[in-house]
């Protein structure tokens, strides 16, 4: 039975349901819903979401290989400079959303999230500092690299997230049952207008 495809590629029920034993079996385990439950059902799709992702940035990954453009790798180490790739830290997990940072957090990830062009407008830095004197309480020389490496990092992550769900939209079919836990067609959405 599948789950989802992706591309070419096939997630088959057996897979999910590995993935959702190893969670049951995992040091959350009590904290999770159980699997027969609304919640527990909105994991499962949940989790086909990532794995989902996860096969989305594995695809694209070995295409760019393919053609030699793999970019860095997380071992190579960060580029330097405001673009260079961060750790996932709760901020950016808050920012990206669960799926995405749990992505970020792979090799390939991090390798996909490093092509990202982020460039600023020569006045962004400028404009931010300027409405935001009350953080950045310093002269502008001494505040702009750090304001410039912020604002990258936010802009790459824009753009990564974007360009994921687009990827996801163009290359993902979901099988009845396996639906976005948000999709309020699904038997199981909790959130509705």
């Amino acid at each position: 039975m599948i789950a989802a495809t992706v591309g070419d590629e096939v997630i088959s029920v057996a897979e999910v349901d590995r993935r959702m034993r190893d969670l049951y079996e995992g040091p959350l385990a009590a904290r999770l819903p159980h699997p027969a439950s609304p919640e527990g059902r909105n994991l499962r799709r949940w989790l086909v979401q990532l794995m989902t992702m996860e096969r989305v940035v594995a695809q694209e990954y070995r295409d760019l290989r393919k053609r030699g453009e793999s970019g860095q790798t997380a071992s190579d180490g960060p580029a330097g400079g405001p673009d260079q790739v961060a750790p996932v830290t709760l901020p950016i997990a808050l920012r990206t959303g669960g799926v995405i940072a749990s992505v970020l957090s792979t090799p390939a990830g991090q390798s996909l999230f490093t092509r990202i062009d982020a460039g600023l407008p020569p006045d962004e830095v400028r404009a931010y500092y300027d409405r935001n004197r009350d953080r950045h309480p310093g002269p502008f020389d001494g505040e702009s690299a750090g304001i410039a490496a912020q604002l990258v990092q936010a802009r790459k992550e824009t753009l990564f997230v974007r360009w994921l769900e687009r990827r996801h939209r163009e290359k993902v079919t979901l099988m009845p049952g396996f639906e976005h836990p948000g999709d309020p067609r699904q038997p199981d959405a909790t959130h509705r207008h």
